[in-house]
């Protein structure tokens, strides 16, 4: 017993000093992410401190740089922004486009018919799906440890240091992840202004080919959905499906 509480004892000991290196290295991370917080438009930084942990902040923070100067324009509605779309006339034409194309969709498929969400996704769902979904969280996590390699290279200097914070700026914006995310950072979706919209095929109401990126080539590859909802789609002001992430599902709107 002794022997087993010496051996815990000295591997905490061992332990010690990488726990340490690893809870420094986040903090000089968060550090980094407070001064490129301090670059964004204020609603763009506060919506940063929503999202949980440094992988998922460091993954949004790139997203956030990448989008460069249409950070402002492409960023998702208020309530009263929603509100006062779902009244004007392109919001009209966007059901009526929808419409056709279920139209097309049920005469070419008998029997089966398309569900589409056509309501903007608020900024808070968003954030809530970001912060919860695995894929973001493994692609965060990607990137979280090649930053933590990135500002371990020699010629960083402490987070303070305005040239520290342009190197690591580039860092973000040029790493590239080995798989993309499944979700746009919270504030640039395309469904933050109904630019996008995700269509589901059913039977019914049954749901044969969900919004799910675990089962796209059985749900949607496999069975022909992909091509037969691209088929519906041909001649409207719908463009896609999304290449990357893949998803069979979602449409851009270009009105």
């Amino acid at each position: 017993m002794l022997r087993r509480i010496g051996i815990v004892t000295l591997v905490a000991v061992l332990l010690a000093p990488l726990q340490f290196a690893c809870a420094s290295s986040d903090a000089a991370l968060d550090s980094y992410l407070q001064h490129i917080a301090a670059s964004l438009p204020e609603k763009v930084a506060a919506t940063l401190k929503e999202i949980d942990g440094t992988p998922r902040r460091l993954l949004a923070a790139r997203a956030y740089l990448r989008a460069g100067d249409e950070l402002r324009s492409r960023w998702s509605w208020s309530t009263d922004d929603i509100q006062a779309h779902a009244r004007s006339p392109e919001y009209r034409a966007l059901l009526e486009e929808t419409e056709r194309v279920r139209a097309r969709f049920e005469a070419q498929n008998p029997g089966y018919t398309l569900y589409a969400n056509t309501e903007a996704r608020s900024l808070e769902l968003q954030v809530t799906r970001f912060n919860s979904n695995k894929s973001v969280a493994k692609v965060a996590a990607s990137l979280h440890q090649q930053a933590l390699a990135e500002i371990g290279k020699p010629g960083y200097g402490s987070p303070e240091r305005a040239a520290s914070v342009q190197r690591f700026k580039q860092f973000l914006t040029e790493w590239r992840p080995p798989t993309a995310a499944p979700l746009a950072a919270p504030g640039i979706s395309r469904h933050g202004q109904l630019r996008a919209i995700d269509f589901q095929i059913m039977k019914g109401k049954a749901i044969v080919a969900p919004t799910e990126t675990a089962t796209v080539k059985r749900n949607w590859d496999t069975p022909g959905w992909t091509k037969k909802l691209q088929t519906a789609m041909a001649g409207s002001n719908f463009r896609g499906p999304l290449e990357s992430p893949y998803e069979p599902w979602h449409y851009e709107y270009d009105p």
